[in-house]
Formats: structure tokens, sequence, C-alpha cells
């Protein structure tokens, strides 16, 4: 009896070791997919910034007062008022 409850306890010892070994691969593992994703994540922020910035660039001249100007004249056939159409008020 007492050998039986010998190899009990190294089966339990053994049991135990290998379930924190299975824990400890899996952490890690875990820890390599989340690294992974940041990663990944901050490739797609580095890149969004970019377009982001492109975008603001393109913004700015698509509203700039000249090329408004130009857009109003060729477009629209509007240009400087003449003295007679402005109209102050008072």
């Amino acid at each position: 009896m007492e050998r039986f409850q010998l190899w009990r306890r190294y089966a339990v010892v053994v049991a135990v070791g290998l379930g924190l070994a299975l824990a400890q691969v899996w952490t890690r593992l875990q820890v390599v997919s989340i690294g992974s994703q940041i990663a990944s994540t901050q490739q797609l922020i580095r890149s969004l910034e970019g377009e982001r910035q492109a975008l603001e660039l393109q913004w700015s001249t698509v509203i700039g007062p000249g090329r408004l100007a130009s857009q109003a004249a060729t477009r629209l056939g509007m240009g400087a008022p003449q003295p007679e159409q402005i109209i102050p008020i008072p």
C-alpha cells in the first residue's frame, strides 16, 4: 500500500509539473501573439497618420483662397465685384 501511495504522489507531482509547464508555454504563446498584434497595430497607426497628414495637405490646398477664387472664376464665371455692385450696409 505504501508503494502505491508513493507512485500516486509521484503521479500527482508529475501532473502538476506538466500542468505548470503547459501553462507557461500557453502564457509565452499569448505574449508573442499579443506582441505581434501590437506591432501590426502600431504599423497601422503610422500608416494612417501619414494618410491623415496627406489628406490635411490636400484639404488645405482645396479650400485655399487662391483655389476658391480660380474655381469661382472658371466654373461659375464670377469675378471681383464692380464698384456699382457693392452695396454698403448701414
